[in-house]
């Protein structure tokens, strides 16, 4: 069985982030890429003071990526639902300040914990009062730019993110790490997808063998020459129906082993996973 995907393809900026924004674009668009997920710029994670020093004028963003045929579908905070302080909520409104100015639909947060062993009580509901802080101040300012898990840390699965959402009476929204919950929450795509696949907004793509790294105990690798089981990821996406962004998350800037994104972005077509159609696993 076949299905054509209805998603389209982003890319995360970790895999480019010496580049500026211009630069950025450029290189997304020559990859057929025109969605961007904002992690660094230049170098720089600090985005909303980045983005203030360097673009007095917003509007001058807007044209840049105008210019190129570029959206950016989120904006990544280092926002964690649990540890964080009162300094990090006001870095996460500065955040939203910029997203809501650049019509951005998102805003990345970590779970924070760790999934080497269970969430307690108390990070739980550390969790769900951050997500009902975050709920308020938003209905307050009338923002129309959502807070999304990433399912990371702590909350690397979707059995985790179904232990949130049961706390929440707000929305849950999340970004579907699909290496994560494969790798360290230990779940295949489709067991994940059985039980987030109503809260998933956004999606992250990458490949690894199980061979340790300077930080982890496997290393990244270019897309299709891996262990991840990308086909039946993408396929689950596409005979599903998902219509939201699949980002490569090239996360070069925290491992210079990394080829360049460009070779990336060539094997992601070479090696099949951008195709036209995808076939069951």
């Amino acid at each position: 069985m076949t299905a054509q995907p209805k998603f389209q393809w982003g890319i995360s900026t970790l895999g480019c982030h010496e580049l500026d924004l211009e630069e950025i674009c450029t290189l997304a668009a020559r990859h057929d890429i025109h969605t961007l997920e904002i992690r660094a710029i230049e170098d720089r994670q600090d985005l909303p003071q980045y983005l203030g020093e360097t673009y007095p004028d917003p509007g001058t963003i807007q044209a840049v990526l105008d210019l190129h045929g570029q959206t950016i579908i989120a904006l990544n905070s280092s926002f964690k639902l649990v540890g964080s302080q009162a300094k990090d909520r006001q870095e996460l409104l500065q955040f939203a300040r910029w997203a809501e100015i650049l019509s951005v639909p998102y805003l990345r947060a970590f779970g924070g914990g760790s999934m080497a062993e269970p969430l307690a009580p108390a990070e739980l509901d550390e969790a769900a009062e951050n997500l009902r802080w975050w709920h308020r101040i938003r209905r307050e300012n009338g923002w129309g730019t959502r807070l999304a898990l990433e399912t990371h840390d702590g909350f690397s699965s979707g059995a985790r993110c179904l232990e949130l959402r049961a706390r929440c009476e707000t929305p849950l929204d999340l970004i579907w790490d699909t290496h994560h919950s494969w790798k360290l929450g230990g779940e295949s795509p489709q067991e994940t997808w059985s039980m987030i696949a109503p809260l998933v907004r956004h999606v992250h793509i990458k490949d690894s063998i199980s061979v340790p790294s300077a930080r982890h105990p496997y290393t990244y690798v270019l897309p299709g020459t891996g262990e991840f089981p990308a086909r039946e990821a993408l396929s689950l996406l596409a005979e599903n129906g998902y219509e939201g962004i699949v980002s490569l998350e090239w996360e070069r800037k925290w491992h210079p082993y990394m080829p360049p994104l460009d070779e990336a972005l060539d094997a992601l077509v070479s090696n099949g996973w951008k195709s036209e159609a995808l076939a069951m696993a």
